[in-house]
């Protein structure tokens, strides 16, 4: 461990509660060095994030992350990306900028995400140190690992084209990314800053460092990566225990004690609060099968045999004890799901999903199955590939038992650790 003073960090962290559970995890280990967190996120985390007894800073427009019909617009709609910037950030520039100034003040070092857009401008304008946290190979848009791009379904059929075909076809998320991001660079130029037309796409890998959260199983790390990037493996949060969750657990523990290993069906944190007919098409492809499942999201009104539902589950406990994982490909619980070292099928809906669900694919331990597609007949011939072939169980656990040996949070930790260290 580099031995440096405590350090007042800011961590700045907007999404679902897979995407605020690396910051945590992070914000927990510099705590134990003896550092001073304060988180900064969206006011709806902020009581949540309270009890574990840090300093927590309201940042960003109060939006809710359980909103049905906001959930519906990002996750159920091919604009969800732009809707995220165009409609939910970026006409709040200013006063976010505002906000994460308020906060920064006195601050040794800001660590951010990568929608948290006043990060790059507040440290170019103020020269505070910074360190952009990226939880999913998307974010780096490789041309030697293409990813399958939101809204670009058709790229998935190009991986096999040269270097020089996937760099051209790169292009399009730039393009992308240029036509939303004049709120941006009027307010650069407000702030004397100098004009940057990639700025919205490539502010995040300006940072002093670039923290890939992410294990090297589940994404090689690539020739063009930014020269300050350093990949940590997934930075891992131990959840504490709330005392509204014990009478769910005792009742999952309940249920696995009765029966066979059940299928664990779940939309993550976002996607369940849009989640169609996703849970109902599982239950029946669970009977056709005649098999228990859990299903993660409490649906309403469901109520079947050998069929559990609750609202919440941790991952960490339940995942191990599944037959199956079927998820939406958030990267929060694909990493879960990837540490349980049990088989998958991923139904993604929107963002980094699709490329988290074919990283999947090509790693050995799972399935992708379409949204669209997913109904009681397809969904069981889905799940009864993965349970007549045993290499996906037997890949699964492999992978899992090496991802479980990595410590990301620790291997994030020193980095940004030594980054303050030569900044003293």
């Amino acid at each position: 461990m580099v031995e440096t003073p405590g350090k007042r960090i800011v961590i700045a962290s907007f999404g679902s509660l897979g995407d605020l559970h690396p910051f945590l995890a992070l914000a927990q280990e510099l705590r134990n060095r003896g550092h001073h967190p304060v988180i900064a996120t969206t006011p709806f985390y902020k009581e949540r994030i309270q009890a574990l007894g840090f300093e927590v800073q309201s940042l960003g427009p109060p939006v809710s992350p359980q909103d049905p019909e906001l959930m519906h617009r990002l996750m159920r709609t091919v604009r969800g990306p732009e809707y995220l910037f165009r409609k939910m950030f970026l006409p709040h520039l200013p006063e976010m900028y505002a906000e994460l100034e308020r906060i920064c003040s006195g601050a040794d070092l800001l660590i951010a995400g990568e929608v948290v857009l006043p990060a790059p401008i507040l440290a170019e304008k103020t020269g505070i140190p910074w360190v952009s946290v990226l939880l999913s190979p998307i974010s780096l848009l490789s041309a030697h690992d293409p990813s399958v791009l939101p809204g670009f379904p058709f790229l998935s059929l190009t991986r096999s084209w040269p270097l020089m075909f996937q760099k051209a076809l790169l292009k399009l998320p730039a393009l992308a990314f240029r036509r939303w991001s004049t709120p941006l660079r009027e307010f650069r130029k407000s702030l004397g800053l100098p004009d940057d037309s990639e700025a919205l796409r490539t502010g995040k890998l300006k940072a002093n460092l670039v923290l890939a959260t992410f294990s090297p199983q589940f994404a090689q790390p690539q020739p063009d990566w930014p020269a300050n990037t350093l990949q940590t493996g997934f930075a891992h949060y131990e959840q504490e225990s709330l005392p509204e969750h014990d009478e769910v657990q005792q009742r999952m523990e309940e249920f696995l004690q009765a029966g066979t290993p059940p299928i664990v069906f779940t939309l993550g944190s976002a996607a369940v609060h849009a989640p169609g007919n996703f849970f109902w098409m599982s239950a029946r492809a669970a009977h056709r099968l005649r098999m228990r499942a859990i299903l993660v999201g409490d649906p309403r009104g469901l109520s079947a045999p050998n069929i559990l539902t609750v609202p919440y589950a941790d991952y960490r406990k339940l995942f191990p004890h599944a037959a199956i994982i079927v998820h939406q490909g958030g990267i929060g619980t694909t990493a879960e799901a990837l540490r349980s070292g049990r088989p998958q099928v991923v139904v993604p809906f929107n963002f980094d999903q699709p490329d988290n669900a074919a990283r999947i694919v090509r790693l050995g331990v799972g399935l992708k199955h379409e949204r669209r597609m997913w109904r009681d007949r397809q969904a069981h011939y889905s799940l009864l590939r993965l349970l007549r072939d045993n290499s996906f169980a037997e890949r699964a656990a492999l992978i899992g038992e090496i991802l479980r040996k990595e410590d990301g949070t620790a291997n994030a930790v020193h980095a940004i650790e030594q980054l303050m260290a030569t900044r003293s």
